[in-house]
């Protein structure tokens, strides 16, 4: 009965009735059709299901649901069984009814005038279970959540049956777990193959399952590696905008150089050709661009870093020749070689007699 109630909500999906036939029931069951009917009549007595027989087609099977949707069935049924003359139904749930509204319409009815009797009618509750979930809307929600979207009402029958036990945990600690198992290497090899029916997962309450140890070290390393990551972009910002408040800083002395020149579309070129020179303490100023100049900005850059270069050369050309006049010893390269480490010369690890036949 309970594979019947779960196949029944499969033909049901999003709606609270559906209408296979008995053969079809049969088929998917694998057994004979007198045994669909003895598990759909152990269905209404459980009050899990109600039938509405049909002249023409399949009976109509309504999946019980909570108290306003009953009553909505119970009246859209009373509707059509006016509309078509019919007489009163002869099925067990629908008997039960009738019975149980002439009783009250009888003179010897016990109850009050006013009341009505209580149909005794399985409800899902919407209150909240004991670990704070609720039945079928958290249901449906972490069922748009699960990565596998297979045998749904099997699923909310496990669903139910955990709710109606208190063993649910939290839904966001079922988030929490749903993500963490379809990051893992078992859920995503081979397009999510070896991912589970919710309903087992469910049954299993493998939410509680840890994950294997060299998937927790491979997700440690994957947030240290994570981690690492935000710390170099976090640098790097702060170099990128150390490098824009410099560049802002020294736009208005390159503006006015560049004011010597005629005007360029884009001086990016130029630019960055000053700030090169600016950073080695080179670059020129308004005032080193000569009236008569013929240059562009770009030659003249170049042609000023090319005289800044061979002034540096002879400058430090001039300052060797003095100290030779004044008779400082300069260090040759065979002294500079000497007084290196043997470590630095031969990184290798040669041996010392080597290292000696180098000095010589």
């Amino acid at each position: 009965a309970k594979t019947m109630y779960a196949i029944l909500c499969d033909y049901a999906a999003d709606k609270d009735h559906c209408w296979p036939s008995q053969a079809t029931l049969a088929k998917r069951l694998s057994c004979s059709i007198s045994s669909v009917k003895n598990y759909l009549a152990e269905l209404v007595r459980e009050k899990l299901i109600f039938i509405r027989r049909e002249q023409y087609r399949s009976s109509v099977y309504y999946l019980l649901r909570p108290e306003e949707m009953v009553k909505t069935q119970e009246t859209n049924f009373a509707n059509k069984q006016s509309e078509s003359g019919c007489n009163e139904a002869t099925s067990g749930y629908l008997t039960t009814l009738n019975k149980q509204r002439k009783e009250e319409n009888s003179p010897s009815s016990p109850h009050a005038p006013g009341e009505t009797a209580s149909v005794p009618v399985r409800r899902t509750s919407n209150a909240p279970a004991a670990g704070g979930v609720s039945s079928l809307p958290d249901f449906e929600n972490i069922w748009a959540m699960y990565p596998k979207k297979e045998a749904k009402g099997f699923a909310r029958m496990a669903w139910l049956k955990l709710s109606r036990s208190g063993q649910l945990p939290s839904l966001p600690e079922l988030h929490a777990a749903i993500r963490r198992f379809a990051a893992s290497e078992g859920w995503q090899r081979e397009q999510g193959r070896f991912v589970p029916q919710m309903g087992n997962w469910l049954r299993g309450q493998r939410w509680l399952d840890p994950l294997p140890l060299a998937e927790q070290a491979e997700a440690t390393q994957k947030q240290s590696a994570l981690q690492a990551l935000r710390v170099r972009e976090e640098q790097e910002q702060r170099l990128q905008k150390q490098k824009d408040a410099e560049r802002a800083r020294l736009r208005p002395l390159f503006d006015a150089f560049a004011a010597k020149f005629p005007p360029i579309a884009n001086d990016a070129m130029s630019f960055g050709i000053w700030q090169y020179l600016h950073s080695q303490n080179r670059a020129p100023s308004a005032d080193d661009v000569p009236p008569e100049n013929s240059l562009s900005i770009v030659e003249f850059l170049n042609e000023f870093k090319r005289r800044r270069q061979t002034a540096d050369f002879r400058t430090k050309r001039q300052s060797l020749n003095v100290r030779r006049e004044a008779g400082t010893p300069c260090r040759s390269a065979g002294d500079i070689l000497r007084g290196l480490p043997v470590s630095r010369l031969f990184p290798g690890g040669e041996q010392p007699e080597r290292a000696a036949f180098a000095y010589a």
